[in-house]
């Protein structure tokens, strides 16, 4: 993948991702509506969601890199990547910390939450778009 296509993955996923965020979210502009500051913010769930995917994204990349040749370079991954069973336990376990980090965020800063979302989300992205180049 080019440098273009990384930047393009990323966006659609985040502008995808907001886009359907901000259409449910979408209101009557006459209303006033007061939310309470511990109601999830509506980004979350769809951003949970991508990061899901990316998750598996990772999983099913790191394996094409692998069967092509490639190692994997995270030092706290090496013991479980050709493992397929041990990468998705340590893959699930890591996604479900990094939303139950968030779930507890939003409840104190919503913004923060979603940042941390948005941000863990291009993470994944780039580690993606990595491994599918290092399987060329």
């Amino acid at each position: 993948m080019t440098r273009f296509h990384r930047v393009s993955l990323v966006a659609i996923v985040l502008l995808g991702t907001l886009g359907f965020a901000a259409g449910a979210g979408a209101q009557d502009a006459g209303a006033a509506v007061v939310r309470p500051s511990t109601e999830r913010p509506k980004a979350l769930v769809p951003l949970y969601a991508s990061f899901g995917v990316l998750q598996v994204m990772d999983m099913r990349s790191t394996w094409t890199a692998l069967d092509s040749g490639s190692v994997e370079a995270n030092p706290l991954l090496k013991g479980v990547a050709g493992n397929q069973l041990g990468l998705v336990a340590v893959k699930g376990a890591g996604a479900a910390a990094v939303i139950a980090v968030s779930e507890r965020l939003y409840k104190k800063n919503r913004t923060a939450a979603v940042l941390l979302m948005v941000a863990s989300n291009s993470a994944m992205a780039c580690v993606v778009e990595h491994n599918y180049r290092a399987a060329r």
